[in-house]
C-alpha cells in the first residue's frame, strides 16, 4: 500500500525512470518507486513535469498537487478513471437518499466535535470547554438542523488558540496558514482516496455548493481535522510563518502519524481509506453505524 507524501521543494525536472519516480536537481538524481506514493507535492514554480510521469502517476493513483507562488496548494492532478466499475458505484451513489444523507451528516460531525474534545482534553485544556464540546456532540441533530458544529467550532478554536483568535481561511498569520496548509494536503489525500473507490467527489451529503467539484471530499474531512489542529497547536504560534521547514514537518506528520481507528492504531492515510470504504458500505446500506472512524486522533 503506498505511505509517501513526497514533497518537492527543488527540483529541476520530474520525470518517469521505469516504475520510478526521477527527480533531477543540479545533475543529482533521486529514485522512488511509484508504489510507495501517495501523493506529490511540488512546491516550486520551475520545476519540470514530463507527461509521461503524469500519466503513469494516473495508472498508480497518485495524486498530484501544484502549490502557487505563496506555497499554498492550487492544482490537483487525479485520475477520473481511478475504479474498475466507476459507472456502477456512481449509480448507487445518486440513489442515496435524504434520509441517509441527514444521518450519516450527523454522525460524522459527531465525531468530528468529540475529535475537537480530546484535542482540547489531550493537551490539557479548559475542563469545562471540554464537558461542553462532548454535551454538543451529543446533541448535533438530523443534518445539524440546529448548526451545534459551528457553535462548537467557536468555542473550539477560542480554547485551542485564545479568545482573540478567528479562524479565516485567507488569513496568513502564523496558525490560520498552518491549517489551510494543513487541511489542504488531508483534503488532497481524501480525493485521491474518493477517486480511486469510484465516487463522484462533486456530490456531497453535507456540503452542497454548486461551485465546488469536492464537496464529498469536504464531508469526509471534518474527522480529520483535529489531526492537523493538534500539530499546528503544539508547533506553531500566531506571529510565525509557515516556512518551508514547518512545510515539510507537516507533510512528515501527516505521512506518519497514527491515529486510532477500529480499535488499532492506523497511519493517517490508511485510516482515510478505512473511513471511505466503511463510508460506502454504510451509505449504500442506509446504515450509518457501520462507519468505522477515528475515535483518537491524538494516538501519535
Amino acid at each position: 500500500m503506498s505511505w509517501r507524501i513526497v514533497y518537492i521543494e527543488a527540483a529541476d525536472q520530474m520525470k518517469l525512470y521505469l516504475d520510478n519516480l526521477k527527480v533531477v536537481r543540479e545533475g543529482q538524481e533521486v529514485l522512488i518507486p511509484l508504489s510507495d506514493i501517495h501523493t506529490i507535492l511540488i512546491d516550486n514554480q520551475k520545476t519540470l513535469v514530463t507527461a509521461r510521469l503524469i500519466n503513469k502517476l494516473a495508472e498508480y493513483h497518485i495524486i498530484i498537487i501544484f502549490c502557487d507562488e505563496k506555497h499554498m496548494p492550487n492544482v490537483y492532478g487525479i485520475s477520473p478513471h481511478s475504479h474498475y466499475q466507476t459507472s456502477l458505484v456512481l449509480l448507487k451513489q445518486v440513489k442515496w437518499d435524504d434520509e441517509i444523507k441527514g444521518a450519516m451528516w450527523q454522525k460524522i460531525l459527531q465525531i468530528k466535535i468529540t475529535n475537537q474534545a480530546n484535542v482540547l482534553e489531550y493537551l490539557r485544556k479548559d475542563e469545562l470547554c471540554v464537558n461542553q464540546l462532548k454535551a454538543l456532540a451529543g446533541d448535533v441533530q438530523f443534518a445539524d438542523e440546529t448548526n451545534r458544529e459551528g457553535y462548537a467550532a467557536k468555542l473550539y478554536f477560542n480554547t485551542l488558540f485564545g479568545e482573540n483568535f478567528i479562524r479565516n481561511r485567507d488569513s496568513y498569520d502564523g496558525i490560520n496558514s498552518a491549517l489551510n496548509y494543513g487541511y489542504i494536503v488531508i483534503r488532497s489525500c481524501i480525493a485521491r482516496s474518493v477517486a480511486a473507490h469510484g465516487l463522484e467527489p462533486a456530490l456531497g451529503i453535507g456540503h452542497h455548493s454548486q461551485y465546488n467539484a469536492f464537496n464529498l471530499v469536504d464531508d469526509l474531512i471534518e474527522p480529520f481535522r483535529p489531526v492537523i489542529d493538534l500539530w499546528v497547536a503544539l508547533v506553531s504560534g500566531h506571529n510565525e510563518l509557515l516556512t518551508k521547514e514547518r512545510r515539510q514537518q507537516l507533510v512528515h506528520y501527516i505521512s506518519t502519524s497514527t491515529v486510532q481507528i477500529g480499535n488499532q492504531k492506523q497511519t493517517i492515510l490508511n485510516a482515510i481509506d478505512i473511513l471511505i470504504q466503511t463510508f460506502i458500505k454504510s451509505m449504500n446500506n442506509g446504515n450509518p453505524e457501520l462507519l468505522v472512524y477515528p475515535t483518537n486522533v491524538v494516538a501519535v
